[in-house]
């Protein structure tokens, strides 16, 4: 791409932004960098005008076929210097200001319209690196939501969210994780309650998933670079069936949430009446809970369902089944159709799962549900829950332990719970659901082969293996390669929040463990974050709902250099 090129595209991604810095709270540091913003966009495009004419090989008649264009700048440049000097020296920007703008960003976008061919040549270039491509197409969808909710009709005081807030929201929900600094239930509107449903349901699919989804339906072919960015995507090695898999994904997720939402009109309908409130409500969280996102339409969470078993099974049920992984899902709908067959033809005992992947998923899943059960309700029966009867006790450590590794969904209040309680939901967090799901944290699936390599140490075996099944070297690296990331993201994003907030350390680890695992679930300190700590947590949510592995293969380069062997050196360990 030619410099000039990249100016116009640079200075049209500024102007793009001082859209969003117009709309924060009024201030003094805001106007000063909107007015550093302003003059920028003014001295990229006088720069890019003067190199237009300075590489046409006959000047004037340069001049005299781009008059029009010229004349246009000569005429921005004139508005511009007059509204600075009003809101300088006079009162105001004057009524010329809001027309500047507006001129400034109509004759920005004709140019890169100019520059389509170029703007084409870029995206395919994106398009062959398929982590690039999801981090781009989510980055997007962020921006967008956030737009959405600075405008007026989405908050109930007329005004829209202030840009932090909304780009905050927006990662929230297109990242599935939860977590809020303003009140859903009440800030929102429905219009930007309705912006969040759907960045919620993007997020949980991907935005690439119902591009592609939307080829495949209207039966239009895909690249090979489609198709790549496709199993990418789905974690999906082999690209013969990628269409059928796509479509399953799509449908399975519809059908689930539209069941889910039945069964929560239902409830909700008895308890506060039907009519088309409830409607919204009930697919609110159908669809919240399943892309386990942890977003809700009351104040408290579901605190006030905690004695409720079917509002608390439905949702958990939900979580459970957007955490296990689409595969997981199949493998165990194909075996229980197959257990179905060979015992009504047999009577003989169902044959196990001969997915690896599946049966260490819903074992591990198993073992860490039973086990946050177990250690929720043990730390707090006597603690929070304390005034809770028994069955209502069982029933909020049950669903806290559905999720605490996934969604931000509480049946309790969390600013009561002791420090050795949020020291162990923290690791479940951390955890996180299975790979290919909607939910976050490191995976159930690395710790299946961080485990098997730890087996096969102390078994003193040359391969790791699950059962019967080895488990490939680049795997195990890989599962490493995931926990120490998540490490590192989680401590730098914890001492990151030292700094700037006024909170109890383990407060504000929990709120990282939390960000980082796209879970949701917060002792309070969300709501009174700095910028800087907002923008800290934006950030962990990010690299959370991509993964470190999206993060890192973007950011990988191809070398010759890694196709080389290379004798093996001698390195002390231990």
């Amino acid at each position: 791409m030619i410099r000039r090129d990249r100016l116009i595209f640079v200075t049209f991604g500024l102007s793009v932004v001082t859209l969003f810095i117009e709309r924060m709270d009024a201030g003094a540091a805001v106007g000063l960098v909107l007015h550093v913003f302003d003059t920028a966009i003014l001295a990229l495009i006088l720069f890019e005008t003067a190199l237009a004419v300075r590489d046409s090989s006959y000047r004037w008649n340069y001049v005299r076929t781009h008059l029009p264009n010229l004349m246009f700048v000569a005429g921005f440049t004139g508005l511009f210097f007059y509204s600075k000097y009003m809101a300088f020296f006079g009162s105001g920007e004057g009524s010329l200001g809001p027309l500047s703008s507006m001129l400034r960003n109509g004759f920005l976008v004709v140019k890169v319209l100019g520059r389509m061919k170029r703007l084409y040549e870029l995206a395919e270039r994106l398009a062959r690196h398929p982590a690039q491509t999801v981090i781009a197409s989510f980055i997007l969808v962020i921006l967008a939501g956030a737009f959405v909710l600075m405008l007026p009709l989405s908050t109930t005081d007329g005004k829209g969210l202030p840009f932090l807030d909304a780009a905050f929201t927006a990662t929230s929900a297109v990242c599935v994780t939860g977590l809020v600094v303003v009140d859903t239930a009440t800030v929102l509107t429905r219009t930007g309650q309705a912006a969040v449903l759907v960045l919620i349901q993007i997020g949980g699919l991907g935005i690439m998933a119902f591009s592609f989804f939307a080829m495949f339906s209207f039966r239009r072919k895909l690249s090979v670079q489609d198709k790549l960015t496709v199993s990418f995507m789905l974690g999906e090695d082999d690209m013969s069936n990628l269409s059928r898999g796509l479509r399953v994904i799509v449908l399975t997720t519809l059908g689930i949430e539209a069941a889910g939402a039945a069964l929560l009109f239902a409830r909700l309908s008895f308890l506060e009446g039907p009519g088309l409130d409830t409607a919204f409500r009930a697919i609110f969280h159908s669809v919240s809970a399943f892309c386990n996102a942890g977003f809700a339409l009351y104040s408290d969470s579901l605190e006030s369902f905690r004695g409720d078993a079917v509002v608390m099974a439905g949702v958990a049920a939900l979580i459970v089944l957007g955490g296990i992984s689409f595969g997981v899902m199949n493998d165990s709908k194909a075996w229980i159709s197959a257990a179905f067959r060979r015992i009504a033809r047999k009577g003989a005992a169902p044959r196990p799962i001969a997915s690896v992947n599946s049966k260490a998923v819903l074992t591990i899943t198993a073992v860490l549900l039973a086990a946050g059960f177990c250690g929720f309700y043990l730390l707090e029966h006597e603690g929070v829950m304390a005034g809770y009867r028994l069955g209502e006790q069982y029933l909020a450590a049950a669903f806290q332990s559905v999720t605490l590794r996934t969604a931000g969904f509480n049946s309790v209040p969390f600013g009561a719970l002791r420090d050795p309680t949020l020291l162990f939901m923290i690791v479940f967090m951390f955890i996180g659901g299975a790979s290919g799901s909607t939910a976050g944290g490191v995976k159930v699936n690395s710790l299946a082969a961080i485990g098997a390599y730890f087996n096969a140490f102390l078994r003193q075996e040359r391969t790791p293996r699950i059962g019967a099944s080895a488990i490939a070297p680049e795997k195990v690296g890989k599962a490493f390669l995931i926990l120490l990331f998540g490490l590192g993201a989680v401590l730098a994003g914890a001492f990151s929040l030292s700094l700037t907030e006024d909170a109890p350390f383990l407060s504000l680890l929990f709120e990282a463990v939390s960000a980082f695992g796209t879970v949701g679930l917060s002792t309070g300190v969300t709501a009174g974050l700095t910028g800087s700590g907002k923008v800290t947590i934006i950030v962990l949510m990010f690299l959370g709902r991509l993964g470190p592995l999206t993060i890192l293969s973007a950011a990988s380069r191809e070398s010759d250099k890694g196709r080389a062997d290379y004798p093996l050196g001698d390195l002390a360990i231990g």
